[in-house]
């Protein structure tokens, strides 16, 4: 530990891994799971000095010599800062400041402070306009992640930026030539992550314009299982992406609503998902399918998924109140007026019709029991002569 911060739960943490837990998507605290912000954390000065007191004795001389501090970190950020917009800096100082802000949190927060960050951000984008080589927008991602910003100090940046459509092109290009398996997946991890944050602030023109190919690359992270937050950063991304209807098109085409379905088969028993990573990426898988069945192709493509109507059953009155609302949505979707009478059957096969008749009995929010009637009070003559489905249930809550 090298900067401790102390939880309003009293728990103490290094600065730096608490803050990496944060940016990967959690909002609690992994000791007591209350929930926790970046602005929660107050600077532990009584255990700062401890360890300052106790550091010189009990390590050893040589790696004390050739540790990055504050001073080599202020060196290697002048020579990134320094540099005119024009000319970029060599390739060689923005792998030296990612080795420095990787070895040192001194050397990582005086490089933050200087900022750093929006200087590299720059560079990335210059970087992928003039279309260097890939190992020059990868050393910059590199170089974004050794920062280890969370997405609360990222986003003030992004919002007085004037150029974040330039960023959003960057990035895509990044996903799309690094979308074969195993190709740079640091670096895919980081994109999708800068994404998450950049969608997350952008405003409608920047979100009507997103390409076709950053959909299929995005879906990619996804398919590829890059890395467990890289896989909820994209998942998010694609929902800031959804509220526009053409984006829900593209993301359908892309595979999207396949790979969300495909996600939840390999995810483990609903008994085991009460890991907040787990419970989170099926809260959000839910959430995209949701958005996509909002369009008939979305729907299309849930209903011709083999296991489309059944994952989503399965994951119902399982999870969390946000994933029941997304499944009822989808199931509701699915199982609509226009809904063909292969899918009828297949719901009541699955167990979606008795899941239904659980959640009027369920402490659920009234939206979503009033979404549950609706469906089972249009299909009640198809599914009351179904032998999966109990008609004693059907009569009681219809």
């Amino acid at each position: 530990m090298q900067d401790p911060v102390t939880a309003p739960t009293g728990i103490t943490y290094d600065r730096r891994a608490i803050e990496r837990w944060l940016a990967a998507g959690h909002a609690t605290c992994p000791v007591t799971g209350q929930p926790l912000a970046l602005a929660d954390l107050t600077p532990n000065h009584t255990l700062h000095r401890l360890i300052q007191s106790w550091r010189p004795r009990s390590t050893p001389v040589s790696v004390v010599e050739h540790r990055p501090d504050g001073v080599a970190a202020d060196v290697v950020a002048k020579k990134l800062l320094c540099a005119s917009s024009s000319s970029s800096p060599p390739i060689d100082v923005i792998r030296e400041a990612a080795d420095a802000a990787s070895r040192s949190d001194v050397a990582r927060r005086s490089m933050v402070d200087a900022g750093v960050l929006r200087r590299v951000l720059h560079l990335a984008v210059s970087c992928a306009k003039t279309k260097s080589s890939l190992q020059n927008v990868e050393s910059c991602l590199d170089l974004v992640r050794a920062l280890a910003v969370s997405g609360d100090e990222l986003r003030p940046l992004l919002v007085a930026d004037h150029h974040v459509h330039e960023l959003v092109d960057a990035l895509t290009d990044v996903l799309v030539a690094l979308v074969e398996p195993g190709a740079g997946d640091p670096a895919r991890a980081t994109a999708v992550k800068l994404l998450d944050s950049v969608t997350e602030v952008a405003g409608a023109p920047i979100m009507e314009r997103l390409r076709p190919e950053l959909f299929a690359a995005v879906t990619a992270v996804v398919r590829d299982r890059v890395s467990p937050s890289a896989t909820r950063s994209a998942l998010r991304v694609l929902l800031h992406a959804c509220p526009v209807g053409r984006n829900r098109a593209l993301a359908v085409e892309a595979g999207a609503a396949h790979e969300a379905i495909e996600l939840e088969l390999d995810a483990p028993p609903s008994s085991s998902t009460t890991a907040s990573g787990g419970r989170r990426e099926t809260e959000l898988g839910m959430a995209v399918l949701a958005e996509l069945c909002a369009c008939a192709d979305g729907r299309a493509a849930v209903a011709a998924h083999p296991a489309g109507v059944a994952v989503v059953a399965r994951r119902l009155l399982r999870v969390s109140a946000a994933t029941d609302a997304c499944a009822v949505r989808v199931l509701a979707a699915v199982g609509g007026r226009a809904a063909s009478p292969e899918v009828l059957r297949e719901m009541a096969r699955v167990g979606a019709v008795g899941k239904f008749c659980c959640v009027l009995q369920a402490d659920c929010d009234a939206a979503v029991k009033e979404a549950a009637t609706a469906v089972l009070r249009l299909h009640s003559g198809v599914w009351s002569g179904s032998p999966c489905v109990s008609a004693y249930l059907l009569s009681r809550y219809l």
